[in-house]
């Protein structure tokens, strides 16, 4: 485990995002055989779960390597935003322009929309956790708000010399010490806690324990090292297993960390601790999945609105074919966006911040 490079955990990465993709998919199949398309891929949204984990656990190993002070911090958020904001804006305006453009601005809702989608703020208060119009065209963003507070609170904490005690404390003010002077009796359930404000939801909401339960395995990781690879892949193999089982059988299928959220931690965990063991036995197509995962989240939407409004146009119904052909255009456009914006980008991050970690 050289340079904290983890195959298996870039494999659950690509696992999260096709999951996603066949969750938003599986209506197709609803249309032509009722119900299937529920049974077989209704599980998929807890990907994000999944999603939100592995980032409390990348995030908090590239953040150690950061020097204290408004340098860290700043090279931290310069580095992030390298990450995700070329990919997520150049989408968002594709979508933007094939969803309708100008006509955006003839309603109200839309255009706060829009401008939400760019600012990355929660904008309805009580659509927890989600925060915004989630069956929208950019519905599938919200995920990324709270990407966006979670960067917010690690870079703060790198002004400190304790970072992650002050982290801690950044945690502990969000989701325990303002909900309690609010008035709320503590929850870890995503319904999170009422407010007239979005944004103060946003922050409270308890599905950001999955961050940190990530965030607590990369604190971890050094003081496990003990923990014998080949325990750990059979390990895996039963939390695989597990999974499959909870989620044909519809148990756990919410999000937080009393649902999915637990179900994938241990698989995490797992993953992690059995890497030398696993490493070798990974699937290549789920690495590369892993690659073009944050490509293919953005870009598998415009399948069900802007580029999908148009297949019927060609003479593709709903149904099978439309689910194919929808999931094959997603991972084509997705690999696209990663060869020649996230990779290039990629890059330039390496000789801008020539840190020696390779998660990305």
């Amino acid at each position: 485990m050289t340079n904290y490079s983890f195959k298996g955990v870039q494999a659950l990465r690509g696992f999260a995002a096709l999951s996603v993709v066949l969750f938003h998919f599986r209506w197709n199949i609803n249309a032509v055989n009722p119900g299937l398309g529920d049974k077989l891929f209704g599980w998929g949204a807890t990907g994000v779960d999944l999603f939100f984990l592995i980032s409390g656990f990348v995030i908090t190993l590239s953040a150690s390597r950061y020097p204290q002070g408004i340098r860290g911090m700043l090279s931290f958020l310069k580095k992030r935003a390298l990450r995700i904001l070329p990919a997520y804006y150049i989408i968002l305006v594709f979508t933007f322009f094939l969803t309708g453009a100008m006509s955006t601005f003839h309603y109200q809702e839309k255009t706060a929309n829009l401008i939400s989608a760019f600012t990355f703020m929660p904008i309805i208060s009580d659509h927890a956790p989600f925060y915004i119009d989630d069956g929208g065209v950019y519905g599938i963003r919200w995920t990324l708000n709270y990407e966006v507070m979670f960067y917010i609170f690690i870079s703060a904490a790198l002004l400190f010399a304790k970072r992650w005690i002050w982290s801690g404390v950044f945690f502990a003010i969000s989701l325990i010490i303002t909900p309690v002077l609010l008035g709320h009796t503590l929850s870890l359930e995503p319904e999170g806690y009422e407010t007239s404000y979005p944004l103060l939801g946003l922050i409270t909401n308890p599905i950001i324990w999955l961050f940190i339960t990530g965030m607590m395995f990369g604190l971890l990781l050094p003081y496990l090292k003990w923990v014998s690879p080949k325990i750990m892949a059979f390990a895996t193999f039963l939390t695989i297993i597990s999974a499959a089982y909870f989620f044909s059988h519809g148990l756990f299928l919410g999000h937080g960390i009393l649902s999915s959220g637990w179900v994938y931690a241990l698989m995490l965990i797992s993953v992690v601790l059995s890497e030398d063991v696993i490493r070798k036995y990974i699937p290549g197509v789920l690495l590369w999945l892993g690659d073009i995962s944050f490509s293919l989240y953005l870009i598998h939407a415009l399948m069900n609105y802007g580029i999908g409004k148009h297949f019927s146009t060609i003479g593709l119904e709903d149904g099978y074919g439309r689910f194919l052909l929808s999931l094959a255009l997603s991972i084509v456009l997705a690999w696209l966006s990663w060869f020649y914006i996230e990779r290039p980008l990629s890059q330039v991050k390496k000789r801008i911040f020539p840190l020696k970690d390779t998660l990305p």
